[in-house]
C-alpha cells in the first residue's frame, strides 16, 4: 500500500529537492529554500517526490497623476525617487506593464527592472486569506 504524506520542508529535504530540480532540466538556479515562508513536501513511501514553496513577491503599482503638474522629466524624477524609497531593503519586485505602455517598460530598465524570463508567462492566483 502506498503511503503519501504532505509535511513542512526541513533542511534534510534539500538534497532530494536539488536532485528533482536538476532532473527537470529547467535552466534556473534553485533558490535558497530557507527563505521561503511556506514550503511543503510530498513524500511517497518515505521518499521526497515533490515540493512546492512560496516565496514573498512584491509587485510594484504606480499611480501617477497624468495632468500637467510637471513635465516628463519631473514625472520621471518622481518615479525614480519613489522606486528608490519603496524598494530599499526588498529582495525583489515584480512590475507588470500593461499593453500600450511598452515605452515605460523600456524606461524602467534604467531603474534595474528586467524582463523576468524570455518565453515564460507569469500567472497570478489570489489566496484564500486564511
Amino acid at each position: 500500500m502506498t503511503n503519501i504524506k504532505i509535511r513542512n520542508y526541513t533542511s534534510s529535504d534539500l538534497a532530494a529537492i536539488q536532485r528533482i530540480h536538476e532532473a527537470n532540466g529547467i535552466d534556473y538556479r534553485l533558490p535558497n529554500l530557507v527563505e521561503f515562508p511556506v514550503n511543503k513536501v510530498l513524500e511517497v513511501d518515505g521518499e521526497v517526490r515533490a515540493s512546492l514553496g512560496l516565496q514573498r513577491a512584491y509587485e510594484a503599482h504606480l499611480w501617477l497623476d497624468p495632468s500637467n503638474w510637471t513635465d516628463a522629466a519631473g514625472k520621471w524624477a518622481a518615479i525614480k525617487v519613489l522606486d528608490q524609497e519603496a524598494t530599499r531593503g526588498v529582495s525583489g519586485v515584480l512590475c507588470c506593464v500593461p499593453p500600450g505602455y511598452e515605452r515605460f517598460g523600456r524606461r524602467i530598465k534604467d531603474l534595474g527592472y528586467t524582463p523576468l524570463r524570455d518565453g515564460w508567462t507569469i500567472y497570478c492566483k489570489a489566496g484564500d486569506g486564511k
